[in-house]
């Protein structure tokens, strides 16, 4: 960047002057820390720990992390996971542990900084490899950034740390509210019967039409794959198919109010329940549950099937294979009447409803301040 084109208390440095590479390495089984911090531990824009493990569930070299130093996950840098160590602990070596130099940066002001978009960007420019890209850091540490002086970190980190104490606040509603809907999901149905599923409703699954015949696809009737099962309520589909693609194919049109659940998928998608709003075909990968509607308020099982989510996953046993329709239709669901299945439903609704407010507003919140330093 040019001189000219520098603001006013700002200056170009490159990261290896406002920040310094700790790598300090220990072996878990020979610490007395308590703490062990992986990547799965860190939620993208978040610099607050949430959880944590402990080093007996690890074995190989980690690093050494103290009070108040930033983790860093250098390997997906796009999953922005950057955050600051409460206590001392040991990290996994898939991250980075850094600290500011404060010749020329205020400490406090590091992790927002690496919070920004104007970082996050190059972090992942400067990512090497395709299925784990990771970051070198005498490749970062030699990257030149558009930075503010002392007066001008002080002014924006009032403003970042604003942001920071309202998004603590969601985080604290946000738990109180999962709490809430958690504790609803397990003790509303003590007392009840259990019966399963298969009494109280037809299960079935789809096909996918064969992906060679252009005939079959890009029609108007709605195909859903078992990923857009995190939409929780399915209001359209990415991929559509003809007449033709479903009369071909071993998949069936699916009214509206069916639950449908991942039998397989990646990371978390298995055992992800959400209901139709629409009519739509789907995948073999789904288990569609058309429940008696005389008997059955669908969107309550839909939230009651959500609050089994790790049961329903353990039927599979410890392996990675999926679900099956036999497994399906033997899970339990309580046999309560419609009337009080309908009131839980609208209580559930409702705290969906807020929960996604609260999304809403902690997204916006993450938008402030990654924008609020920028080149």
């Amino acid at each position: 960047m040019k001189d000219q084109n520098i603001p006013d208390g700002w200056q170009v440095v490159k990261f290896g002057d406002i920040a310094k590479h700790i790598s300090k390495r220990v072996e878990p089984s020979e610490t007395d820390l308590e703490v062990y911090v992986g990547l799965e531990h860190l939620d993208p824009d978040s610099l607050k720990i949430k959880r944590h493990g402990v080093p007996s569930d690890v074995a190989g070299q980690k690093l050494l992390v103290k009070k108040g130093q930033i983790i860093f996950g250098k390997r997906r840098a796009y999953q922005r996971k950057i955050a600051v160590a409460d206590w001392d602990c040991i990290c996994s070596a898939h991250a980075m542990v850094l600290e500011a130099n404060t010749n020329n940066v205020i400490p406090d002001f590091l992790p927002f900084f690496m919070q920004s978009d104007v970082f996050m960007d190059r972090a992942v420019a400067v990512s090497e490899g395709s299925l784990s890209p990771t970051i070198k850091w005498k490749v970062l540490a030699n990257q030149d950034f558009l930075f503010p002086g002392k007066l001008k970190q002080k002014q924006l980190l009032d403003s970042l740390k604003s942001l920071e104490r309202n998004k603590q606040k969601i985080d604290e509603a946000r738990f109180s509210l999962s709490r809430l809907k958690k504790a609803l999901q397990n003790e509303s149905f003590d007392g009840y019967e259990m019966t399963s599923i298969e009494s109280v409703a037809t299960v079935k699954t789809g096909a996918t039409p064969r992906r060679g015949v252009t005939e079959y696809w890009n029609g108007t009737i709605n195909w859903m794959a078992s990923g857009e099962i995190h939409q929780k309520f399915l209001r359209q589909t990415a991929e559509h198919i003809t007449e033709e693609g479903l009369a071909r194919s071993n998949t069936s049109l699916l009214p509206k109010n069916t639950v449908v659940l991942a039998m397989n998928g990646q990371g978390k998608t298995r055992g992800t329940v959400a209901i139709t709003e629409i009519e739509t075909t789907c995948n073999q990968s789904i288990a569609a549950i058309i429940f008696n509607e005389e008997q059955c308020n669908p969107l309550f099982m839909m939230f009651y099937l959500e609050g089994q989510y790790e049961q329903i996953r353990a039927l599979t046993g410890e392996g990675r294979n999926g679900l099956n329709l036999k497994i399906v239709r033997s899970v339990l669901v309580p046999k309560m009447p419609k009337a009080e299945q309908e009131k839980l439903a609208s209580i559930f609704l409702q705290l969906y409803y807020a929960e996604q407010t609260l999304n809403e507003k902690n997204t916006q919140l993450n938008k402030l301040s990654r924008i609020l330093i920028k080149e």
